[in-house]
């Protein structure tokens, strides 16, 4: 009987490490661009600069990626790294991991909202197998407030990779048997309407935005951060870029909040939908060549900060 339960078990992991990230679209992209990421910049030869871009779902629908990668030109080594449902405890400590496997980027691009930066939530599962590193957990279990359930479910998530993923594959099956799902939940999320006052945003941001900083100066890398455009006109911004300028590190806002009309959103008001993407990386790409113009960044001295804050016409 145990035999048996060993047996099953060797199977499902061995078909979640094998076949997962071959039978899944989402998956496969996830693990090809996190290759890329963990070897950026270990060709020293090349002479160009190395860019790596992270971020969730919204840096996935807001900008056109190869636009950017073919404006930046071959003198940059351009990479994305999305994924989806995760925010800055996330990327924190999966940055960490990037460095600790070898990635030596010139510049990390982080992209998310100001409320992904102030939450405390991470992506579970998928986030221990994929971003956070065992080593990490008792810190990030602080840093949540777990409790041991829960820490010990994160520490189960970093080692088998079917436990880490189980939610995306029942997604997966879902998304096959119910072709329409993903259609309806993009149709029923909603915008929290909830006012986010600038002055706690200011606060929580500084914070993590230092200590983020903190992490890419170490391994000589320049950090610089983008906001995207909600629907909400009160998203934070101001108290961001606040939090932003008296930590030293640059924030590009290329359009801000409530100026897009809700027919460039693919639901009620979050992610872009292909034209609102073409309109936000068309101003984003400027701002992005103009910070990479600056002297060279890998460097872990403090800069001179500037706030990039690109308006629309009036």
């Amino acid at each position: 009987m145990f035999a048996g339960c060993v047996a099953v078990s060797l199977a499902v992991e061995l078909t979640a490490r094998i076949g997962f990230d071959r039978v899944s679209k989402i998956q496969r992209r996830m693990a090809d661009e996190y290759q890329l990421a963990t070897t950026i910049g270990t060709d020293r030869l090349t002479g160009r600069r190395h860019v790596l871009v992270v971020g969730n779902s919204l840096l996935n629908a807001d900008v056109r990626f190869d636009w950017v990668r073919d404006a930046l030109g071959s003198q940059c080594d351009t990479r994305r790294f999305v994924i989806e449902q995760t925010s800055y405890v996330d990327w924190y400590y999966g940055l960490k991991r990037l460095f600790r496997r070898g990635a030596r980027p010139d510049v990390v691009v982080v992209m998310l909202s100001t409320g992904q930066w102030t939450g405390t939530a991470i992506r579970g599962d998928y986030s221990a197998q994929y971003l956070i590193d065992m080593a990490d957990l008792p810190a990030v279990s602080r840093d949540l407030g777990l409790n041991p359930t829960q820490a010990t479910n994160l520490a189960f998530s970093s080692v088998s990779k079917f436990w880490g993923v189980r939610a995306e594959i029942r997604n997966f099956v879902l998304g096959h048997l119910m072709p329409d799902l993903g259609q309806l939940m993009s149709f029923s999320s909603i915008v929290d309407r909830n006012p986010i006052l600038d002055d706690n945003v200011a606060r929580i941001a500084h914070a993590r935005i230092v200590r983020l900083k903190a992490l890419t100066d170490m391994h000589g890398a320049k950090l610089v951060l983008v906001l995207p455009p909600i629907i909400a006109v009160q998203d934070g911004a101001a108290g961001f870029l606040r939090a932003g300028s008296a930590a030293g590190v640059t924030t590009l806002r290329p359009v801000a909040s409530g100026t897009l009309a809700l027919r460039l959103y693919q639901d009620a008001g979050f992610h872009l939908n292909q034209t609102g993407a073409d309109e936000f990386t068309n101003r984003l790409i400027p701002l992005l060549r103009a910070e990479l113009a600056t002297p060279a960044a890998r460097t872990v001295t403090a800069s001179v900060v500037r706030q990039r804050d690109s308006r629309p016409p009036q």
